[in-house]
């Protein structure tokens, strides 16, 4: 599963999404796509804003399955907004 229209705003003082606001994307991209929002989704690094930078978070469901997800920046509007692509992987952990 890919999910591309996502924005989000990265901390100006550090030029990177934090980990919190990376969990929230996610989460908030992964309920509009298939109309169900996951148990918990766990980003452990913060994500530079800058095109190519990428992450790996774990996405748990109810049914107690975890699944991978690479959050790739794939543009930089601004000095402060990113375009993330977000992909789940197929297979679960």
């Amino acid at each position: 599963m890919a999910l591309t229209a996502c924005s989000v705003e990265a901390d100006s003082s550090s030029n990177a999404i934090g980990t919190g606001e990376l969990e929230k994307q996610v989460d908030r991209s992964l309920t509009k796509q298939v109309g169900q929002a996951p148990k918990r989704v766990d980003c452990p690094d913060e994500l530079e804003s800058e095109k190519g930078a990428h992450t790996r978070c774990t996405l748990s469901t109810y049914d107690g399955l975890r699944f991978g997800v690479t959050v790739t920046v794939d543009k930089v509007m601004s000095d402060d907004q990113a375009h993330l692509d977000i992909k789940v992987d197929e297979k679960p952990q």
